[in-house]
């Protein structure tokens, strides 16, 4: 991703929020939790990949 453009930061998010956005992850915690917690672990899933991308990019690239 990173050779057709993509900032580091930016696969770091994307290749960090790959579990938690995956469709077969996510239905299997469906199954195990009620709908605020499974609200809970998306929210925090996300904010968490932005962060760390966000991280990752302005240290350069280079932790």
């Amino acid at each position: 991703m990173i050779e057709i453009g993509m900032t580091p930061g930016a696969a770091m998010a994307f290749i960090t929020a790959g579990a938690v956005s995956s469709v077969p992850a996510a239905i299997a915690v469906w199954a195990l939790v009620k709908k605020p917690v499974f609200l809970l672990y998306l929210a925090l899933g996300l904010t968490g990949a932005m962060i760390s991308g966000f991280v990752y990019q302005l240290s350069g690239g280079a932790i």
